[in-house]
């Protein structure tokens, strides 16, 4: 009994050592991607902040330059969205022009932006302005609004359900190798461990 648990074992360290190389491995190089990732330093108007009017643009402050694709900017208003055009970017920042004539109160910007290793980051923050921006507000269509925001949700859908199945992948492989019989030897061979 004592030679055949020996047998196992030296038959399934390097396998076992194998899957934790791998594991690590794996673990270290999306560890790597998500350093890699764009990181917000300041915005303006600041998160939690109150402008004594409605700015006349929104801006994001990077680590570094973003992407332009897949990059955009939603500002919520009382009245609805209020952000003009696409994002502009220029070196390390991401700026969107907002409606002349937005109403005063509180304004949620939810924003993405594209790394230079093309993997996409998120996130919002909100002020309150205490006054209207002057002029007179232009009316943009819904519909408009609406594909972005729905396109962007499926994309990060899309993202999670492939992330999840990359990890069952894996589960099953080290299950299935962990699981696996040793193979026999035939009776009429010799072991050529023994």
């Amino acid at each position: 009994m004592r030679h055949r648990r020996q047998r196992f074992s030296t038959r399934w360290f390097p396998r076992a050592l194998a899957v934790v190389v791998t594991a690590v491995a794996l673990l270290a190089g999306a560890a790597t991607a998500a350093q890699a990732h764009n990181i917000l330093v300041t915005t303006s108007p600041a998160n939690g902040s109150s402008p004594a009017v409605v700015p006349s643009q929104v801006t994001l402050t990077f680590n570094q330059p973003a992407l332009a694709v897949g990059t955009f900017l939603i500002v919520t208003g009382p009245a609805g969205q209020v952000q003009t055009g696409a994002a502009i970017l220029v070196d390390n920042n991401v700026s969107e022009h907002l409606q002349p004539g937005s109403p005063a109160g509180q304004y949620t910007v939810a924003w993405r932006v594209t790394s230079a290793d093309g993997h996409p980051v998120s996130g919002r923050f909100s002020f309150t302005a205490l006054s209207a921006s002057p002029g007179h507000k232009v009316t943009a269509s819904p519909a408009a609004r609406t594909v972005t925001a729905t396109g962007t949700r499926r994309q990060t859908t899309t993202q999670w359900w492939i992330m999840a199945v990359g990890v069952v992948a894996l589960l099953l492989l080290a299950v299935l190798i962990v699981r696996r019989e040793p193979r026999a030897t035939p009776p009429n061979e010799t072991d050529p461990e023994e």
